[in-house]
């Protein structure tokens, strides 16, 4: 290595300069031959275990590198930041930097044999420049996974551009790269669409439903979990397979051979077959989350326990009069706030989840039930029918369109048959199998026949497991009526906390326009002097505006979108060492933002206030 790359290297990536003096001996240096090619610019034979393969071109090198460049221009703009895997001798790196010098970019090496090769020949900062957001390298040993960062935060539009010949040298790295970061993207976008979507009523419910929450039983805390410990549960889904399974649930539930959770939709069709369960679960914070309630209301069944998640929309749990039983979710940070110590993030908290299945699930694992029993849980199409009989709503259609089945992913069943299925229920059928790995010491089935196969919950039909294994029935006494443990006097010091927050708040909301006004003026002035001073306040104030308890608890999560776009966008404009532009952006960005917290702030107050009369 040459002595100029092993101080840069030492100076700002140490713990590479010390992977590569460790580990000198693995280095397989006798694999690589650097050659001159035809054009005179030096490259690289890699020797494999059957044949030689050029990292570059051996006629013209350069020449390639332009070619590699010019084939991704068109998605390449001024602002795009672009992730190079693979860097051979850099001449791809070289070219981009010469026709975008303005632009960001990031580097990953995955072979550290070929990068040693080429710190030996060439100058390191001719790669890694000031434009060099980040830098990583494989070991021999292990694979990075931190460039997943980039793609999971960063706001900016970022073009891949993978060195060709990496596509046979390291053919089974690129596969798993392109899979990781197709991954990441993918779940990006959904959480964003999810958070786009929803923010605004977790907040709104979660307030409007404390009352609730502070007069319901807490299903973690106040039931008697032996009621559920060791005891067979079935949660029944509203997948078109269920109408199958009906009659053995009929005989189940007649015989008090199991629980029955009903999850969502699927109370209708119970309704349909005249079969209720012993328990209905809700979750969905939206408005038309009630009419799943409906005709279970318009019928006067109003006997059922509803285990419901405490951001669910407020108005199911204001139509249902019957006996109702709470759990807390992630996104319900009214809760979390206002009953501080009195709930254990880590065993009372139930993790927001793609279903309401399960959501129920994770809830039944925690109270100790075993064995837990999947019906109508298909987690796909079957016969162009998404939901089982009885399921009718004016909003949704049962049936598969053309759209969806053109969009639509395929899957195994349970009997090993290709089945179509969408994103969203993929995202269910990946939740329930996440909670079964880590609840593997319980017993779990799936009775849906025809329905996607659940790792972790193998199939057995429903006669099956009334053979061998629901074979006696289980006492089932009233267990939600239980009184709430919540310690209401600890709730006025934190009401009134609140309150002193909301002003203070408020005053944090002046401030900032003050400050950006003043940062503004003095950047058109390009008073550097000044700015620096004002940039240290405005840490400053930032620093208070994350602690101020009402925007770290409400605010932020009303216009969590917002947050998280704003939160990548510094990241990145703290990295500008212009004091002048770092400014402009700081103001631009800032400016948008505040009015992204006096329009949440406005909606939120409203809500709170009402509530604290």
């Amino acid at each position: 290595m040459l002595i100029d790359n092993t101080l840069l290297l030492r100076e700002k990536y140490p713990a590479i300069r010390k992977y590569f003096l460790d580990y000198k001996d693995d280095i397989k240096l006798d694999a690589l031959e650097v050659l001159e090619s035809k054009s005179g610019a030096e490259t690289i034979r890699y020797q494999t275990d059957d044949k030689h393969l050029m990292v570059h071109s051996m006629y013209d090198p350069v020449r390639e590198a332009e070619r590699i460049i010019t084939s991704h221009k068109e998605k390449i703009n001024s602002d795009t930041h672009v992730f190079f895997y693979g860097i051979g001798m850099g001449y791809h790196i070289d070219k981009f930097q010469e026709w975008y010098p303005n632009n960001t970019y990031s580097v990953y090496e995955p072979n550290p044999d070929i990068f040693l090769a080429m710190t030996q020949q060439k100058q390191l900062n001719q790669i890694i420049t000031k434009n060099t957001k980040h830098f990583y390298i494989d070991t021999h040993e292990t694979e990075s996974n931190s460039y997943l960062k980039e793609f999971s935060s960063s706001n900016k539009n970022t073009q891949i551009i993978i060195l060709p010949s990496y596509e046979n040298i390291v053919k089974e790295k690129v596969t798993l790269f392109h899979q990781k970061v197709k991954d990441v993207i993918r779940n990006r976008r959904t959480n964003l669409q999810t958070d786009s979507k929803f923010q605004k009523l977790w907040v709104k419910n979660s307030l409007l439903n404390f009352n609730e929450i502070l007069n319901t039983p807490n299903m973690m805390t106040d039931v008697d979990q032996t009621h559920f410990a060791g005891k067979p549960v079935m949660i029944i889904s509203a997948g078109p397979s269920l109408a199958e399974d009906m009659e053995h649930i009929r005989y189940i539930k007649e015989n008090s051979l199991a629980y029955i959770f009903a999850v969502g939709s699927s109370i209708n069709s119970l309704i349909e077959y005249d079969v209720l369960p012993d328990v209905v679960c809700t979750y969905d914070p939206s408005k038309m989350n009630q009419e799943v309630y409906r005709r279970m209301i318009d019928n006067n069944i109003n006997h059922i326990p509803m285990m419901f998640g405490s951001s669910v929309g407020y108005e199911t749990l204001t139509k249902y009069k019957g006996p109702k039983v709470h759990f807390v979710t992630t996104q319900d940070k009214t809760s979390t706030y206002f009953l501080d110590q009195q709930i254990d993030l880590k065993h009372d908290l139930i993790a927001d989840s793609p279903s309401i299945a399960v959501m129920t699930f994770q809830v039944l694992n925690k109270l100790g039930a075993s064995p837990i029993i999947f019906a109508g849980q298909n987690l796909g199409y079957l016969n162009d029918q998404l939901y089982s009989k009885g399921i009718e709503y004016d909003h949704v259609n049962s049936s598969v369109n053309k759209k969806q089945l053109e969009n639509a992913i395929t899957i195994e069943d349970v009997f090993g048959n290709k089945i179509k299925t969408n994103k969203g229920f993929n995202r269910m059928r990946v939740g329930i199998e996440r909670l079964a790995n880590i609840y593997s010491d319980k017993i779990f089935i799936n009775t849906t026949k025809n329905g996607a196969a659940i790792d972790g919950v193998p199939f057995q039909p429903i006669e099956d497991v009334l053979k061998n294994m629901l074979i006696k029935p289980i006492e089932k006494k009233i267990w939600w009526n239980e009184n709430n443990s919540y310690d209401r006097s600890k709730l006025k010091y934190k009401e009134e906390q609140l309150k002193q927050s909301m002003v203070k708040f408020k005053d944090l909301i002046v401030q900032f326009e003050k400050l950006l006004d003043s940062i503004s003026t003095y950047t058109k002035l390009k008073n550097k002097l000044m700015l620096e001073s004002l940039l240290v306040q405005f840490d400053k104030l930032y620093e208070q505006l994350n602690q101020n308890i009402y925007y770290a608890n409400f605010i932020s999560f009303y216009i969590r979108v917002h947050v998280q776009f704003m939160t990548n966008e510094i990241k990145q404009t703290n990295q500008e060492r212009d004091i002048i532009i770092k400014s402009e952006k700081l103001v631009l960005l800032f400016t948008k933002f505040i009015e992204q917290c006096k329009e949440g702030k406005y909606k939120v107050d409203q809500i709170i206030n009402t509530k604290m009369k």
